[in-house]
């Protein structure tokens, strides 16, 4: 029986993977548009050209793309459908990580598959959609595997690690940083580091100076440190035997997380972005000017990890934007009702997964606001779907910190919360599960539609490129720059994409 509950941590996963797969293929067609152009103009036709590679911002454009561009163009024409495909399977990633992580903590399977539909939500379908972002999606898989891995070596202490997954810890960063991670980089490095120093306060705070009283103790009456542990309430349970990260592992895992990074900052400092609709204003003055924006894009950020943008945009266009910052709010006490969990219930003595993505989730939202206020006034831009990707580790975080206090009976030794805790994570899992469904359910409905209008409509344009405005080509392909006829000219001479 064990043994057949165990297939449901890979299985939900599995299902997740092929319930995108079939969402694509409901909504899409394989057809550029958007962001592809650009790429067109700037790497096609000489795709595996050395100088479009070796470029001062090389690690902006994300290394792996290059291979993967090379590989898409020679073998499939460059399909933007392979592209789709190869961001659910780095999605993919993420989710068997986390089935891993539950299997593990044998984690009651209703919370389980609560959090496998949240999380495989089309809240994110804008990401899924343009098949240019599928390097964001291995980055992300890549991020859940260096948690969980640095999670596994805590638990049992960095004495006891195997020698290949210290070497990983290491390596992991720069691989991730520089191969794939892109601007996704900056909060990936600061919840590393943020999880080292928390490992190293624990050990070297607690652990040493609890192990001086216990010892203290030991000798003074019983001779039992575990029982004097036991009977006194001493926070650091986890034995000196499994702790021994050190002051110079510590420093050298934070520099091998850091000098990639700051290896990407100079690569990043080379490049050039320009912005459609951005104002000109530094982000103090911006704030000066009208906080209540900030405020409100946070909130409404929030808020868009229950109910999508779209769905609001369709069906509840009529409701006060006040409503979805109260969404927001409670989705901002979630985050800390979790955080307040892991510590009050001692969670965070045996595993830190959820506090990481509780870190991550958490800096996402702050990041994006920092980088998009200059769309204001438009405080509904953080609830795009290009950003739920980002978000949503926060609310897996949520729900993993949920799941291993239900396992524990929400410590029933601490009875008098015990109940009004439970209810509340009940009620606020349930708002997530809720709005999540109603985001897919209607993300799924309308998809057929935007494969109608590009198969019917956008594709006899492109078809017909020649002889059509150039307003209309960038009206069709959602690309208001130039190089929309250029680009389809590439693909043309070339029999690739809708001319393969």
């Amino acid at each position: 029986m064990k043994n057949k509950k165990s297939y449901i941590y890979i299985g939900l996963p599995i299902l997740g993977i092929l319930f995108y797969l079939a969402y694509l293929k409901r909504s899409a067609i394989d057809m550029v548009y958007s962001d592809y152009i650009r790429l067109i103009n700037s790497y096609l036709p000489d795709v595996w050209n050395p100088d479009k590679f070796f470029v001062a911002d090389l690690l902006t454009r994300i290394p792996v793309n290059f291979l993967e561009r090379g590989l898409n163009v020679m073998i499939f024409g460059y399909s933007v459908t392979v592209d789709r495909v190869m961001g659910v399977l780095g999605f993919g990633l993420s989710a068997l990580v986390i089935g891993w992580y539950s299997r593990k903590k044998e984690l009651c399977p209703v919370w389980y598959a609560a959090m496998m539909i949240v999380m495989f939500s089309l809240n994110k379908w804008e990401m899924l959609y343009n098949g240019t972002g599928w390097a964001h999606f291995l980055a992300f898989g890549l991020f859940f595997w260096n948690y969980a891995l640095l999670d596994r070596v805590y638990e049992k202490g960095f004495r006891n690690a195997k020698r290949s997954e210290l070497v990983l810890l290491f390596v992991l960063p720069f691989v991730i940083t520089i191969g794939a991670a892109g601007p996704y980089c900056a909060i990936y490095t600061v919840t590393i580091v943020l999880a080292y120093l928390f490992i190293y306060v624990r050990d070297v705070v607690c652990l040493r100076q609890t192990g001086k009283q216990s010892d203290q103790k030991n000798r003074a009456e019983t001779g039992n440190e575990a029982s004097w542990k036991k009977d006194n309430g001493i926070i650091a349970v986890i034995s000196p035997k499994r702790s021994g990260i050190g002051t110079a592992r510590m420093i050298a895992l934070i520099a091998a997380a850091v000098i990639p990074f700051l290896i990407y900052l100079w690569s990043n400092s080379q490049a050039v972005y320009e912005y459609s609709g951005a104002v000109n204003v530094p982000l103090f003055t911006a704030f000066r000017q009208d906080p209540k924006f900030f405020i409100k894009f946070l909130l409404k950020s929030f808020s868009s990890m229950v109910f999508g943008v779209e769905l609001i945009d369709r069906n509840f266009a009529g409701i006060p934007g006040k409503v979805w910052c109260a969404v927001g709010v409670i989705v901002l006490v979630s985050y800390f009702f979790a955080l307040w969990m892991n510590f009050y219930y001692r969670i965070e003595e045996k595993t830190i997964l959820p506090l990481m993505l509780l870190a991550g989730g958490g800096m996402n939202h702050l990041m994006v606001l920092v980088s998009r206020y200059i769309f204001m006034p438009n405080d509904k831009y953080g609830m795009s779907s290009r950003y739920a990707l980002q978000y949503q580790i926060g609310i897996i975080g949520i729900f993993l910190t949920f799941a291993l206090a239900a396992k524990c009976g929400f410590c029933r030794k601490k009875a008098t919360l015990a109940m009004p805790v439970k209810t509340v994570s009940i009620a606020l899992a349930a708002m997530f599960l809720i709005g999540n469904v109603m985001t897919t359910t209607e993300e799924f409905r309308f998809g057929k539609y935007r494969k109608e209008h590009n198969r019917d409509e956008v594709k006899q344009i492109l078809l017909n490129f020649e002889n059509e405005s150039d307003n209309t080509l960038e009206d069709a392909l959602e690309y208001h720059k130039p190089g929309c006829r250029s680009a389809l000219t590439i693909l043309k001479e070339n029999g690739w994409n809708i001319w393969r």
